[in-house]
């Protein structure tokens, strides 16, 4: 009986381990979301997480796209990629916009370095080229890497011309590189007009729209990106409309390809005999006559 009995003690410590086993939340990833105070569902990996402001520091670490959908309608939801790091909380601050273009934030990811004392500031931004200073300093350039920042609390700002400026707050600690990702909104972008007077008045709606295409071919002509690959200017194309489609080739900045269709956030184009899709932050639809 009392061999019994420590078995089953046995048994009970071995599941209350599993279930709160203290190195297992250590394990564990956290993420924090702030939309500007707009109500908004997240979704990791396509699946809802909840609305903001948002907070969870129980998420399996890894590679994830998050996707920001607003719950007003006349604001554009966003696909970003992620990095959720063990032990750390990704933090998220975003403003959504009428448009992609006009969408933007900044994201903080967080690891550890090898080397306790060591501190490391990774700066990216959306586009490249953007202005950066720091706590008031010299104007530096994006991309860029910074070792020779002290710990504590630093000011910067990111800017460019025809954007928003974004000013920031960050802690540094030691031991720790922190890659911050500053997505720039486009300052006063009015939407494309692709339903020009044609100077013909019909009141069948349906002969007024072939009129409209009977005028030249619909294509999607690819806008600067600061993104380069063998000193080129491109823009990725995925084989579905979501940034975690996969990567089908580079479309030339610049250049226009033939259009397909259309999604919230995305264009689809012909690309190397197939379909493709194209961020619309990137792009836009024209006619060529």
């Amino acid at each position: 009986m009392r061999n019994i009995l420590l078995v089953f003690i046995v048994l009970i410590l071995g599941v209350l381990l599993v279930v709160f086993n203290p190195l297992t939340l250590k394990q564990q990833a956290g993420l924090q979301v702030t939309t500007d105070g707009v109500i908004t569902s997240l979704f990791l990996d396509g699946e809802y997480l909840d609305k903001t402001p948002f907070i969870d520091k129980k998420i399996q670490p890894g590679e994830y796209v998050l996707r920001l959908q607003p719950d007003d309608a006349g604001l554009a939801a966003y696909e970003l990629p992620i990095t959720l790091n063990k032990g750390m909380v990704t933090v998220i601050n975003w403003k959504p916009g009428v448009t992609l273009a006009t969408s933007g934030g900044v994201v903080y990811e967080m690891e550890k370095l090898q080397r306790g004392s060591d501190i490391q500031l990774n700066f990216q931004t959306v586009p490249d080229g953007a202005i950066l200073s720091f706590d008031g300093g010299s104007k530096q350039f994006s991309p860029l890497l910074l070792t020779d920042l002290g710990e504590g609390s630093h000011q910067f700002e990111v800017s460019l011309p025809s954007y928003e400026t974004q000013r920031h707050a960050i802690n540094l600690i030691k031991g720790h590189k922190v890659t911050v990702t500053a997505i720039m909104a486009k300052t006063g972008e009015q939407p494309i007009d692709t339903t020009q007077n044609t100077g013909l008045e019909n009141s069948d709606n349906q002969a007024s729209e072939a009129a409209v295409l009977d005028t030249g071919a619909t294509q999607v002509q690819i806008l600067s990106t600061n993104y380069f690959v063998n000193n080129q200017e491109v823009l990725r194309v995925r084989d579905a409309a979501s940034a975690a489609g996969a990567e089908l080739g580079f479309a030339v900045v610049g250049e226009n390809y033939p259009y397909l269709s259309e999604e919230t956030e995305w264009f689809e184009i012909e690309f190397e005999g197939q379909s493709g899709w194209v961020s619309r932050q990137f792009s836009q639809k024209i006619t060529v006559r």
